[in-house]
């Protein structure tokens, strides 16, 4: 080798060695540095035919495990959802209070209770008297309250998930930006890690909205997969939208019918006027718009139903009396006659009988309705797991309900209207197929005065009328919580609360008792759909109870999230202290690198030095 080659290979290990020095500076700059990634640079020997002929710096790489990279991005993202949950469920916890604290749910309940025990003890007292009617709106209040304090916490996931959707175009935008910049830089031979480091930080964000899968193509840039397999951002970024719903109530629920649907679905939209709705197909439940919509769509909604049973629940076991039929023959037959005069719309007539050929008993639930094109009612109307429901119309007359009835319960019962008001439910006789067994109605009282001990002391200020619990028009019990209200005929008049009727002695304590007894030993099934029992099981127990356990589930939804939050993070921060370790910038071996540079460097210097001797040497002896 001449010396001019020995020059050009010491020159080439200079600039080695300088390059290296170079990235050693950017890394010990950049150690605390978000999102940046130590890099290498990498050298090749360089060699002509036989001869080598120096070293060159043949790439700047980043120290990047990907698999570990992508489980962070899955992680983050599964973070981001514990954290929205946990968030809520903590404020939902705090709303409806510790149990036993003095604005509790259980503890209003109570009081109302405790003022009903007074008032059944000293019925002529007036103080008794206004203090059940004052802790009756207080209990009515604090069920209004919260179902505000419910769906506010609704409007704020609405509202989230539209600055959401907002963010997450943002990100999807700039990460198609940076996927141009990488494929123009790579294209010239430029050095892309740093763009790199930019592009992943971006997917990190996205990750925190919606878990990503995420593939590298040969020129650097990033393919986006949503974890259903949708492209997100490929050579272009999709767009996703979302249609508000600025005003968010106990009504406004998702639904895959757009015109039943009271709040905002999103919709991924690409290139060919591709579409696609996220929330129908099942698409976003992980990531922050996961728990949003997680918490709009059933959390919250289950909250509200558990507020709305419990408001439905109190107003009809006080309200609702029981109508037994009367046992009735004909011919051969037996079977009961029934007053239904008084039925209200969403009363149940609950009928039950044998068929014979089994035998196997029946219990049929006909519930009424005023509104044909609510029919045919589900099973899920009534809370129990074990009837079939019958809706009839009564809106077309009795004669058309005895019809209708007679048509639905088959050829071996018999139905038909012997008088105005009174419904007859009769078995086959002779032939002895079935037996009906039982026939009553539940019928709710809409005066306060001659209609039993039952009345209407908390009814609806939707309509300003007793809560039926109708099913027509709209299913009356959806935010009931919202809007019951104590009576005011009742506020006017306290005395209402003793007098059953108008010659009612003022201290007879019959109405108070029976109040009090409805409340406290009356039992009642509540729609498993509240997340209290199930619906194979429903929560079967007495008002007081179920306030109860609304507060319990509230508590144990709560330290649940929490718990899952706490894990969540233990996994995350486990798993981002190996990608740190892995990626991030050392700065004492960085400084080791830096030495054994500086001592490359010297040597390089110093083989320039004595081959510049050498040469000088050789051209002075010339």
């Amino acid at each position: 080798m001449g010396l001019t080659n020995i020059l050009k290979t010491s020159n080439s290990g200079l600039s080695v060695t300088q390059a290296s020095i170079d990235v050693v500076a950017r890394n010990i700059a950049n150690a605390g540095t978000d999102g940046y990634t130590r890099k290498v640079a990498s050298q090749d020997n360089v060699v002509s035919g036989a001869q080598g002929l120096g070293a060159r710096i043949s790439g700047i790489s980043r120290e990047v495990n990907q698999y570990v990279q992508q489980q962070l991005f899955i992680e983050d993202s599964r973070l981001s959802y514990s954290q929205e949950i946990s968030n809520y469920l903590n404020q939902i916890d705090n709303l409806f209070g510790a149990p036993g604290a003095a604005n509790a749910l259980d503890t209003r309940v109570n009081e109302f209770t405790q003022s009903l025990q007074d008032l059944s003890t000293q019925p002529e007292s007036q103080a008794a008297r206004l203090a059940a009617v004052n802790q009756a709106e207080a209990l009515a209040g604090q069920l209004r309250n919260l179902t505000d304090g419910v769906q506010s916490l609704r409007q704020l996931t609405e509202d989230s998930l539209a600055e959401g959707i907002n963010e997450l175009n943002n990100l999807l935008q700039g990460l198609e930006e940076i996927n141009g910049q990488i494929a123009t830089a790579s294209a010239a031979g430029v050095e892309i890690a740093d763009l790199k480091d930019q592009r992943d930080l971006l997917i990190n964000r996205v990750s925190e909205y919606l878990e990503v899968d995420v593939s590298e193509t040969p020129v650097g840039t990033a393919v986006l997969y949503s974890k259903s397999g949708n492209v997100l951002v490929d050579n272009e970024a999709v767009q996703f939208t979302f249609d508000q719903n600025g005003s968010v109530n106990a009504n406004a629920l998702y639904s895959t019918d757009d015109a039943e649907r009271g709040v905002g679905t999103v919709t991924l939209s690409g290139s060919n006027d591709y579409e696609l709705d996220l929330i129908e197909n099942g698409i976003l439940d992980t990531g922050r718009l996961g728990a949003l919509l997680e918490l709009r769509d059933n959390i919250l909604p289950q909250t509200q139903q558990q507020l709305d049973d419990l408001a439905h629940g109190l107003a009809l076991s006080l309200s609702n009396n029981t109508v037994s039929g009367t046992a009735a023959t004909v011919g051969a037959a037996t079977g009961f006659d029934l007053d239904i005069s008084d039925l209200q719309r969403g009363n149940v007539i609950s009928l039950e009988y044998t068929d014979n050929t089994g035998p196997t008993t029946h219990n049929i639930s006909i519930v009424r309705v005023d509104d044909p094109s609510v029919l045919p009612l589900d099973n899920s109307v009534t809370s129990n797991p074990n009837d079939t429901v019958i809706g009839v119309d009564f809106s077309a007359g009795e004669a058309a309900v005895a019809a209708a009835l007679d048509a639905a319960l088959g050829a071996n019962i018999t139905v038909s209207l012997p008088s105005a008001g009174t419904l007859r439910i009769v078995d086959d006789g002779a032939t002895n197929n079935t037996d009906i067994n039982a026939l009553s109605a539940t019928v709710t009282a809409t005066s306060v005065q001659d209609q039993g001990f039952g009345f209407p002391l908390f009814i609806d200020t939707g309509n300003n009328q007793p809560y039926t619990g109708a099913v027509d028009g709209g299913y009356q019990k959806t935010g009931f919580a919202g809007r019951i209200v104590v009576n005011g005929a009742i506020k006017s008049d306290p005395t209402l609360l003793i007098k059953s009727t108008s010659s009612t002695a003022i201290g007879d304590n019959a109405r108070p008792l029976d109040i009090l007894a409805r409340l406290e030993q009356g039992t009642s099934a509540f729609g498993g759909e509240n997340g209290i029992g199930s619906e194979a099981s429903p929560f079967v127990g007495t008002v007081i109870n179920f306030a109860k356990n609304i507060i319990s589930f509230q508590t144990s939804q709560s330290e649940r999230a929490n718990l899952n939050l706490t894990a969540q993070e233990a996994v995350t921060t486990s798993l981002r202290e190996k990608y740190e370790s892995d990626t991030g910038v050392n700065v004492d071996q960085e400084l080791a690198d830096l030495i054994a540079l500086q001592q490359a460097f010297a040597a390089n210097a110093r083989v320039i030095a004595v081959t510049s001797e050498l040469m000088d040497t050789l051209l002075q002896s010339v």
